[in-house]
């Protein structure tokens, strides 16, 4: 038997301080309501159930300690929601360190595979 290298890799970039609350999935739902002005948009776009989003943007905020998002309800034009200034920085922050860390993982599997 011949080694062969592996031809691909996954690394997961999740951030917490107890429970892993923020990831992939939470940062999109976030671009996603930037993006539509509407959480109820944005997890619909993803395929999600309103009960899912809502458990792990809790998750999330209960972990972190703030809100992610604010909220505004009814009127004549309709409610929306947006990212709070917290939710702003670490979504940035987060999508900044989670291209550093796969342009590094990417470096690495090149030289070592």
């Amino acid at each position: 038997m011949v080694y062969q290298p592996p031809a691909h890799y996954h690394v997961k970039v999740r951030l917490y301080n107890e429970e892993i609350a923020f990831g992939k999935g939470i940062a999109q739902i976030l671009q996603l309501v930037e993006q539509h002005g509407s959480l109820r948009a944005a997890y619909q776009s993803m395929g999600m159930s309103s009960s899912k989003a809502w458990k792990i943007l809790h998750r999330a905020e209960n972990d972190l300690g703030f809100p992610l998002l604010k909220s505004s309800s009814g009127g004549t034009h309709g409610g929306s929601t947006e990212l709070t200034p917290e939710g702003k920085e670490l979504l940035l922050k987060y999508k900044q360190f989670d291209a550093l860390v796969q342009a590094y993982a990417e470096a690495a599997f090149k030289k070592i595979f």
